[in-house]
């Protein structure tokens, strides 16, 4: 079994009332951010999704936990550890906290079925929880305008058959300087991260094609990291992907760091989008500069 759930931060920021709103979306393709309020963060958002998804599993039941956060509740103890504490995690729970960021959905989903299918463990969630906009101040344009807080899980179990035909990494720690947190401040240098991505993700889409032995009209489904309308329309264009099998809901939700490609994958399992025997190609990026990805399909 497979499935995911999401939830956004508590207050929703309808940016059309903003100055210059068509100046941005023209780029973004944003016209909606999600803030967490006075009294959420990473944790109580993880809390949100955690109470949706003991409605179909038994938590008391789960052996792995990847807990994803560029911006923890905890660090000293990791806030995994206060999850498992609050909802009865067993103790033998294989937990792992990742800060990668917007590639860190593919290092774990990849990860962790590579535990199921070696047998270590019969199930795993990833929890994504990111609240970007508390490092955000109104007057920061590169940002203010893009990033939404929301958390996501993926849950799946050795009942989820997954034939994984590509992975591919990078990181380029020389681009650390282009999207930092300073003094509890977020920078981001557009432009550079733009043409970082616009280089290296079709790079390592063409390496994901190359180990897989498949061609670019054998992809069903493409989820690309939801950066920005300019990023997608970008690699669309330059890969020669039809809009159809490129999936993505930047309009209402924006960019939600860690989480864009879990809930996208969470409303197509929901709708029942994702056809086993299909080519799915995921790839996040960003933060580090970092890049992971892979295709894979359900069998």
């Amino acid at each position: 079994m497979i499935f995911g759930e999401y939830v956004l931060g508590n207050i929703k920021l309808k940016l059309e009332k903003r100055k210059n709103f068509e100046k941005f979306f023209s780029s973004t393709g944003i016209k909606t951010v999600y803030k967490s309020n006075i009294n959420e963060n990473t944790y109580s958002l993880s809390k949100k999704v955690l109470n949706k998804v003991k409605k179909k599993v038994k938590l008391s039941k789960i052996e792995s936990l990847f807990f994803i956060s560029q911006s923890p509740y905890s660090t000293i103890p990791p806030t995994s550890s206060l999850l498992h504490r609050d909802y009865n995690f067993p103790m033998k729970c294989f937990t792992l906290d990742l800060i990668q960021g917007c590639s860190s959905f593919p290092y774990a989903f990849f990860l962790a079925n590579r535990y199921l299918n070696e047998k270590i463990f019969k199930n795993c969630l990833i929890l994504s929880s990111e609240t970007y906009r508390d490092y955000i101040v109104k007057k920061n344009r590169s940002c203010d305008p893009i990033f939404s807080d929301a958390a996501s899980a993926i849950y799946i179990d050795n009942k989820t058959k997954i034939d994984v035909l590509a992975e591919t990494y990078l990181t380029d720690g020389m681009g650390s300087k282009n999207l930092i947190k300073t003094k509890n401040k977020l920078f981001m240098n557009g432009p550079a991260i733009f043409f970082f991505t616009k280089k290296h993700v079709p790079l390592a889409v063409n390496d994901l094609l190359q180990k897989s032995k498949l061609n670019i009209s054998e992809i069903d489904y493409f989820y690309f990291h939801q950066a920005s309308k300019l990023v997608i329309d970008n690699l669309k264009s330059i890969l020669k992907i039809p809009d159809s099998k490129v999936h993505y809901n930047l309009e209402n939700i924006g960019n939600t760091v860690s989480s864009t490609i879990p809930i996208m994958m969470a409303n197509d399992l929901k709708n029942k989008k994702v056809k086993k025997n299909k080519n799915i190609l995921i790839i996040g990026f960003g933060v580090g500069y970092s890049l992971s990805g892979g295709i894979f399909k359900f069998v």
